[in-house]
């Protein structure tokens, strides 16, 4: 990642923040198929949260939109200086789709790797993934301004 956008915290924060979105959505397909029959309270209290399941799942992918956004806000300069001293827009918007498609990928197989140790259903993290992919592609408009 000599040329990359993205210095080693970066990265982690990166991890961090897709990890989260993946394991609380596996956390809720988790939560559906327990079998509480025995605790109404919890039962009741665990079917109150999965109601607003989509909605905690917005707000969790707007925090990646807001990391993209300001993470570009804070590389202005050096995208400034990279043009100034030889670099070109198109390899460094190639750089940054690619960067992030790669962090997005390992996060991906991270989560990827519990859903088949907990033996669950991966489509839902397959949707949010492409939801990544389209929020990754749009933040790369981005890297011109």
């Amino acid at each position: 990642m000599k040329y990359s956008l993205f210095r080693f915290i970066d990265v982690c924060e990166a991890v961090a923040i897709y990890l989260i979105c993946f394991a609380s959505n596996l956390l809720f397909i988790y939560v559906q198929t327990l079998n509480l029959e025995g605790s109404f309270i919890l039962k009741s209290f665990i079917e109150s949260i999965i109601d607003y399941q989509l909605i905690i799942n917005i707000l969790l992918t707007f925090i990646i939109i807001v990391f993209h956004y300001q993470f570009l806000n804070r590389r202005k300069i050096e995208i400034s200086c990279r043009i100034l001293v030889g670099d070109t827009m198109a390899n460094i918007i190639i750089r940054y789709i690619l960067n992030s498609l790669t962090i997005l990928m390992f996060s991906f197989l991270l989560s990827l790797s519990l859903n088949f140790y907990l033996k669950l259903n991966v489509t839902s993290n397959l949707y949010l993934v492409f939801i990544f992919i389209i929020y990754i592609l749009i933040s790369a408009g981005l890297v011109k301004k």
